[in-house]
């Protein structure tokens, strides 16, 4: 025989199905605590599906309306949804539920669903479906969601994180200012990277799998250029300055980036460079013709503003000016780059026309070297040697460019390839540099060997072999360029530089970019060796991030956006119609060669717009965080909201979606569902769940209250009303929602001067609890006995009717029950009803009604009457009357439950 269980005072129910909200409604009006739990966030559209419509064919949302909001303000009953029920346990005191509550990231406790986060959202998906899903003043409180997948694979493959989606979907409504906002906080040289990045996003772009990837790197450049031809002031937040301050040494990307996010978080930063202008191998080692000088300096310059100072031509000797810098400075960060070119190490290396690379480069941009009319050879397949022997052709070079890879595995990017290709530079694959010949010390010839793919390594790429048997030959050239990579600058072991230095001459560190001296970190290439430039800054935040943790003294956590793990994206529509990616116009290779203009033009606003468009929103949400901005001093939007766990101690459990509720046997389980082949009938769902709430009380036995004999019910006694008239006028603005006047703020702020008035503010959200209270507080420290509410609220009545919505009840609650405040001298006028909603249409007819509905609730105020107190016997005993097997039922159920 089983041991009964002492349960405890509360119910669960499982499943917001009408049986389901039956026997909470009538569970929650007997003073039973109970749980609803539902796996759906929006009772109000859940209710209203066509199986539920009631028999007259009003639906059930509709007509059951009151109740439903009684439900949500009941503080008696518990509202968790969305909501997966992931156990259901068996206990003592009844059962163990064990809730996982979705993330919805909108407190409903604060949310006034006014709608301008819908309004503002730039997110639109194939259905005309907005990432926010709330239905506005017919939706239920706190129940709209914002409808986030996991992060989308564009931002999950960028180094820098940058949030593509998100600024795709603002330059998709025309917000080109803010999509560059939301761009720099994470990248801080848009221009550059809109024309260099080796754009890994656009690989991993969903859109590839219906037709071609989303342009993403040419929308970037387009907002960044944008800027340049629309200037404007840039903000730069009101940052607590901190008093440590930190030098960089080197200019590069690593170092631009660790500047900006330290100067973001407060410090003092000084940049070394030893170079006359800043940008170091953005500067030095790429050619104008993909980087035009001036969009790094505009790049720079909001570096700057963000209160970082440059000092150009100042050389640091890492082995000699250490102990001053760490002496003058708290934290020191080395980013001095890989400058040193890669040899091939074969005979003939050191002749007279043999040189590398970034030598090359670096004397063509301190403008050393204006012009070079030979045949030359660039040996190399990567970005470097295509960017080089584009160069040298515009200094009137005949270039060739060696590969030793077959022309379809050179990892060079493809855009890069095909433009070398087009301006005539010719490309001789599969081809592998084994001596340099010369006489009398200078260049005349390269020896070769014919080479294939091997085997391909862990990462796949199959590197060349030199095809056996076959015999060497010879290309006549008097210059050779090695382009092949660069390696560290120091020299391995060196115990003047004080830094541990690895074979290849770059910086050893530990994983928080520390060296082995104090107080001294190193990053970039000078540590990973060449690198892009995304990589190179990715790697600069993140030594910002440790400096700035060393420095506070804490760790420093993220706290950004978050996104469900395991919520996937929506399928990519099978009616989408396939659309060609937007091309990059560019000059005509006639033209460009002989030059260093900019060879790509840029997209126009048209074009961007249309490549925009194609964007598939895996993300949903795109996390611009405009929705933020829109909700204002309500701050009920929280990107970063967790993903809860609770455990439901309860009493007594009813099923009434056996859908969303595990497997659990045992006959006090209450089940309210029919078979599921069943019609559904309404009716007969509320009348389980009626007969389920009433198994609840027989359950739950001796922790019920039951009233017996007579009693006598009476309302909360008034406070009534003061003789003396002290007024005050709240009116509220619905959080902009409708639009607001200047004019409506004035003629409030001169209500002040009229008799009797002794406040009147404009409230920007009456329901929130920040305004509720305020309100509160102000009749209390003021002492007013008359207040105008102007507001959504109809009456101050302790009653909801069908007109009613939550915004008004939850204001009501929080004005009236257990403050003190009488419900008789308040004078309510439904102004948003009434006036607001006029504003679009007719801002002066809607400024009349608003004085005119101001003044008549003033006069109304003055003649206020106390509210009676109604006063009523009750008899305890219950009559059952009727001999039919319904009766005999309910007088059971009643007697059971020791009524």
């Amino acid at each position: 025989m089983k041991r009964p269980k002492e349960r405890l005072h509360r119910v669960t129910v499982i499943g917001a199905t009408p049986a389901g909200i039956a026997a909470t409604n009538k569970l929650g009006e007997l003073g039973i605590p109970l749980t609803l739990v539902d796996s759906d966030y929006d009772l109000d559209k859940k209710l209203s599906r066509d199986e539920w419509v009631l028999k007259s064919g009003v639906p059930l949302n509709h007509a059951h309306r009151p109740g439903l909001i009684r439900i949500l303000r009941n503080p008696a009953i518990r509202c968790i949804f969305p909501a997966k029920v992931s156990s259901i346990k068996h206990n003592r005191q009844g059962f163990r539920v064990h809730l996982n509550i979705h993330q919805t990231f909108i407190d409903q406790d604060k949310c006034t669903l006014c709608g301008r986060c819908v309004e503002i959202c730039p997110v639109l998906l194939s259905g005309g479906e907005k990432a926010i899903q709330i239905n506005s003043q017919r939706s239920l409180p706190g129940r709209p969601v914002i409808d986030k997948r996991r992060r989308p694979l564009c931002q999950e493959n960028c180094p820098l994180g940058v949030n593509a989606q998100g600024y795709i979907a603002l330059v998709k409504a025309g917000r080109f200012a803010q999509a560059l906002d939301l761009i720099r906080e994470n990248n801080v040289l848009p221009g550059i990277c809109g024309r260099i990045c080796t754009h890994p996003c656009e690989a991993v772009c969903r859109r590839g799998d219906l037709d071609e990837p989303v342009a993403i790197m040419d929308i970037k450049r387009f907002v960044a250029d944008h800027e340049r031809s629309n200037p404007k002031d840039i903000p730069t937040g009101d940052v607590h300055k901190k008093s440590e301050k930190i030098v960089i040494i080197g200019s590069g990307p690593a170092g631009i980036a660790a500047a900006a996010d330290l100067a973001r978080f407060g410090y003092e930063v000084t940049v070394l460079e030893k170079e006359k202008e800043v940008g170091g191998l953005l500067r030095y080692g790429i050619g104008r013709h993909r980087l035009p000088r001036e969009i790094i300096d505009d790049d720079l310059e909001y570096i700057k503003k963000l209160g970082v100072q440059f000092i150009t031509g100042h050389r640091v000797d890492l082995a000699r000016d250490m102990d001053l810098l760490k002496k003058d400075f708290d934290a020191v960060i080395v980013s001095i780059g890989t400058w040193s070119d890669l040899k091939l190490g074969v005979p003939g290396e050191t002749l007279e026309g043999v040189e590398g690379c970034l030598s090359f480069l670096s004397r063509v941009y301190r403008n050393r070297i204006k012009a070079l009319n030979e045949k030359v050879a660039v040996i190399g397949d990567g970005n470097a040697a295509f960017d080089l022997a584009r160069t040298l052709l515009r200094l009137g070079a005949h270039v060739t460019i060696l590969s030793w890879f077959p022309e379809n595995l050179i990892p060079a990017n493809a855009e890069e390839i095909r433009a070398a290709e087009e301006e005539g530079i010719l490309i001789r694959d599969c081809t592998q540099t084994i001596a340099f010949l010369g006489e009398n010390g200078k260049l005349h010839r390269l020896r070769c060997m014919t080479t294939q793919p091997g085997e391909p390594d862990a990462q796949g790429i199959p590197w060349p072999v030199i095809i056996p048997d076959r015999s060497p030959f010879e290309l006549d050239f008097k210059r050779a360029f090695v382009a092949i990579g660069q390696r560290g600058a120091l020299t391995a072991h060196n115990p003047s530089f004080g830094f541990d230095v690895s074979p290849r001459g770059l910086i050893e560190i530990d994983q928080y970019y520390r060296t082995n001296l104090p107080d001294v970190y190193a990053v970039g290439d000078s540590v990973s060796g060449p690198s892009s430039v995304v990589d190179a800054m990715a790697a600069g935040r993140r030594v910002a991030r440790t400096v700035h943790g060393n420095l506070c003294k804490e760790e420093i956590s993220y706290s950004g956006p978050l996104r469900p793990e395991n919520k996937d994206f929506p399928e990519i529509p099978l009616d989408i119609p396939s659309q060609a990616r937007t091309i990059m116009p560019e000059r005509q290779p006639g033209v460009r060669k002989d030059n260093f203009s900019e060879v790509s033009m840029g997209l126009s606003e048209q074009q961007v717009l249309l490549e925009a468009a194609r964007c598939l929103q895996c993300g949903v949400c795109s996390e611009c965080l405009q929705c933020v901005d829109a909700c204002g001093e309500i701050q009920a939007i929280n990107h970063s909201q967790l993903p809860e766990e609770t455990i439901e101690q309860t009493g007594v459990v009813i099923i009434a979606n056996p859908e969303i509720a595990p497997t659990v046997k045992g006959d006090d389980v209450i089940r309210v569902y029919g078979p599921r082949t069943a019609k559904p009938d309404v009716n007969a769902m509320f009348i389980r769940g009626f007969a389920a709430a009433s198994r609840a009380m027989i359950l739950l036995g001796g922790t019920f209250q039951r009233p017996k004999g007579y009693g006598l019910s009476f309302s909360t006694p008034d406070p009534g009303l003061s003789p003396e008239i002290r007024m005050g006028i709240f009116v509220c603005k619905c959080n902009n929602s409708f639009g607001w006047l200047d004019d409506m703020n004035q003629y409030v702020a001169g209500l002040s001067s009229q008799k009797d008035v002794v406040h009147a503010q404009v409230v920007n959200s009456a329901c929130t609890p920040e305004g509720s209270s305020a309100i509160i507080r102000t009749i209390r420290e003021k002492g007013l006995t008359r207040v105008v509410l102007a507001s959504c609220v109809c009456c101050p009545l302790n009653f909801i009717c069908s007109a009613c919505t939550d915004q008004r009840s939850r204001l009501k609650n929080a004005l009236f029950d257990g403050t003190g405040i009488s419900r008789s001298m308040v004078q309510t006028c439904n102004l948003r009803g009434e006036v607001l909603r006029l504003l679009k249409r007719s801002p002066s007819l809607a400024l009349k009604k608003f004085t005119g509905f101001i003044d008549r609730s003033m006069k109304r105020a003055r003649n206020l009457k106390p509210l009676p107190d109604l006063i009523r016997n009750y008899n305890f005993t219950t009559a059952v009357i009727g001999t039919s097997e319904v009766a005999k039922s309910s007088a059971l159920t009643l007697a059971q439950a020791g009524l």
